[in-house]
């Protein structure tokens, strides 16, 4: 079998039979997923690339308690979200949404947008205002509306990385995308 078309546990299994360089691929696999998490809730960059690692070594060190009937990219993002809160904590500072997430979104939809100027002027000013509108989403709203739309995670995944109900988790991206339609029809029908 190709290591690429190795499933996460069998991957595991090879990390705790001592392959241990086969961790590598978990994190090439997860690491913008968990990156991505932790960018919507920090407003310094170096912050978020710390608790990555903190993340993948944590799971490194407690792979043999991982439940393999679970899915991986939850119980990551799982121990990303502790360590955040534990950071803040010591802190002394609350988890806080952030305009370096707009940043560092803008400058990736640059890449990407045709070369016509006028174009990526239009382009760029409706990705602000969604982006702008996201944010403006209260935290218990944005988080799990962020995990399903940007990160694509089922909404069982998001239930158990947020430790919260299954319908909890639909009733809020439900309502995030309500707010959402309200507002882009609003700003669409300014003069």
């Amino acid at each position: 079998m190709n290591k690429q078309e190795r499933t996460d546990v069998e991957l595991i299994q090879a990390v705790l039979a001592g392959e241990f360089e086969t961790f590598a691929e978990l994190v090439e696999r997860y690491e913008k997923l968990v990156f991505s998490f932790l960018l919507t809730r920090l407003n310094d960059l170096q912050e978020v690339e710390d608790i990555v690692q903190e993340t993948f070594i944590k799971a490194f060190r407690h792979l043999a308690s991982f439940d393999c009937e679970r899915r991986f990219a939850a119980w990551l993002l799982t121990i990303s979200r502790n360590l955040l809160i534990d950071s803040r904590r010591k802190a002394g500072r609350s988890v806080a949404s952030t305009n370096l997430v707009t940043e560092v979104m803008l400058s990736d939809s640059a890449r990407e947008f045709s070369s016509q100027p006028s174009e990526v002027v239009v382009r760029r000013e409706r990705f602000r205002s969604i982006v702008a509108m996201i944010q403006e989403l209260p935290e218990e709203l944005r988080t799990p509306f962020l995990l399903r739309v940007i990160n694509e995670l089922p909404y069982q995944e998001i239930a158990e990385i947020l430790d919260i109900p299954l319908q909890t988790v639909k009733n809020r991206i439900f309502k995030a995308r309500g707010i959402l339609r309200g507002k882009r029809e609003n700003y669409e029908n300014l003069p």
